[in-house]
């Protein structure tokens, strides 16, 4: 439940004016805003199906809502050519070794080798698959415990949760346009608008296409087309522009998509779901959480969290600034807070925010800020209403 003892206060900085610089002309004084002091947010998730992908600048304590259902693939507007997916949707992504004539794929399309991949069986017991088809490589794409993959072969159809450069599901995008095979992508699951009394982010499947992406280097061009046509295909031009680090892609309606802020204009991303291939005890299956959030690695955001273990450890009051520790700031993990912030008792379905931790970060602008999650569900008890405090450390 949301913390009663937590007031909707946000703090005030003032403005400084700091006097003209030497290259200013025009006698306009130079305005300087100092960061945010810190405050209470309440990220706009949007409630029981988490439609919402939130950004956060903590120092201006200003969030963008983003609907998570307006995209499925972006592309990295870095040195390197890369393709990420939109892993708040549930979207995947398998490559087509040596294919890479896009109107000759349909789901009867034979693959150039056969793929052997671990999957679940109606039991949840490992076993293998061997998969020779579009079609049959199609059943085991889309998200889900019974999700194909193969991790000691380095074989995942999501994105990792990680999410590093090399982590992705598509491979590096070559600037030589034969090395580029095409790709079938699961456009993952609708946002569900039926409220059942409890968190229901999931809904039914959104399909498949074919998708090929080429690159100069400077731009992408991403060829695109249900999987059945077999005659023509779209295409989408997309220019780096490196403000931003991806710049989004909806397939679907086949138009580039105002998603992630600037670069350095967020720090903090409330998910809400969020999706990749990767251990569930023993086994590896496809899964998805609730509640996520992730820190702009990208950008270089960095983070670290602190378990209080006992009375050693600084509760986050007393946290100060020379608590913090430069060498624990984790900027190749953008999952390093996740789920773990929350606890879910899946006997009786209550969710409450875990006091045993909270994080350091190092922001966009190297503000340092110590952040502490103060609910997880409305006052009536509804998930997708997260609330956190975070204060400046100076």
């Amino acid at each position: 439940m949301r913390n009663k003892f937590l007031t909707l206060i946000f703090f005030v900085t003032a403005t400084l004016i700091t006097s003209c610089s030497s290259d200013d002309n025009s006698g306009t004084p130079v305005v300087s805003t100092p960061p945010s002091s810190g405050g209470i947010i309440d990220p706009e998730v949007g409630g029981f199906n988490q439609p919402n992908r939130v950004y956060v600048d903590l120092s201006t304590g200003e969030q963008i809502a983003v609907n998570r259902d307006t995209w499925e693939i972006a592309v990295y507007n870095g040195s390197e050519n890369r393709i990420f997916l939109n892993n708040a949707l549930l979207v995947s992504a398998a490559e087509l070794e040596s294919i890479t004539d896009i109107t000759t794929v349909t789901e009867t399309t034979t693959l150039t080798s056969p793929l052997t991949l671990n999957a679940l069986d109606q039991n949840f017991s490992p076993t293998t698959v061997t998969v020779n088809t579009v079609a049959e490589l199609m059943q085991g794409l889309p998200v889900g415990y019974t999700q194909y993959g193969d991790l000691d072969a380095s074989i995942s159809f999501t994105d990792s949760k990680e999410g590093e450069l090399t982590g992705t599901a598509f491979s590096e995008i070559s600037t030589t346009d034969s090395d580029n095979n095409v790709y079938v992508v699961n456009l993952g699951n609708e946002i569900p608008t039926t409220n059942n009394g409890s968190l229901n982010t999931t809904g039914d499947p959104r399909g498949f296409m074919k998708i090929r992406v080429l690159t100069d280097g400077s731009s992408y061009t991403i060829q695109y087309a249900e999987l059945s046509n077999t005659t023509d295909y779209s295409e989408i031009t997309v220019s780096k522009d490196n403000n931003y680090n991806l710049t989004a892609v909806s397939l679907t309606n086949g138009q580039i998509v105002d998603v992630e802020p600037m670069a350095s204009d967020w720090d903090i991303d409330f998910g809400g779901v969020f999706s990749y291939y990767g251990l569930q005890g023993n086994l590896a299956a496809g899964l998805t959480y609730s509640d996520y959030t992730t820190h702009n690695t990208l950008g270089g955001v960095g983070l670290y969290q602190i378990t209080i273990e006992d009375d050693t450890t600084p509760s986050f009051t007393n946290f100060s600034i020379t608590n913090v520790n430069e060498a624990n700031f984790v900027y190749n993990d953008r999952a390093v807070v996740g789920s773990g912030w929350r606890s879910v008792d899946y006997m009786t379905g209550e969710t409450s925010v875990r006091e045993d931790r909270y994080y350091i970060i190092k922001d966009t602008d190297d503000n340092y800020y110590k952040l502490r999650f103060t609910a997880v569900e409305s006052n009536t008890g509804e998930r997708g209403f997260p609330q956190f405090q975070y204060e400046l450390l100076q």
